[in-house]
């Protein structure tokens, strides 16, 4: 790995700490307030090499851009269909409920679950009130 990368890697993690699940033009935007040279293409790139590499989660987010979260622990995304806010929900009992969803496809499909992507979506209480 470069230093150039090192560089960049550590700006997008910054930003990530920053802002509250950002799109990448969101970091890219965050980052060029203090770093005016870099690209969007290379935040696109350095985003994509993280998430696949496990360093970050890639949010999907329908037919918006994907979101990017540098928590990966397990918790699940609630996205607000009116404003697009993305909402972490954690609770103790998680893990145990999505080992159940696991055994559950494993003993209904035959198929063996590595991974899991869900998308919660619903209006949140600031934009139910408006």
């Amino acid at each position: 790995m470069n230093k150039r990368y090192s560089a960049q890697k550590m700006m997008i993690e910054n930003a990530l700490k920053e802002l509250d699940h950002p799109t990448a033009t969101e970091v890219y935007e965050y980052i060029r307030e203090s770093y005016p040279n870099i690209s969007l293409g290379t935040v696109y790139r350095n985003l994509g090499l993280m998430a696949e590499a496990g360093e970050i989660l890639r949010i999907p987010s329908g037919d918006a851009p994907d979101r990017f979260d540098i928590n990966i622990h397990e918790h699940l995304h609630v996205t607000c269909t009116k404003c697009g806010q993305v909402f972490d929900a954690q609770c103790d009992k998680l893990e145990d409920f999505l080992r159940k969803i696991d055994k559950f496809l494993e003993e209904s499909t035959g198929v063996h679950i590595e991974d899991r992507t869900m998308l919660f979506q619903g209006v949140c209480s600031h934009c139910r009130k408006q």
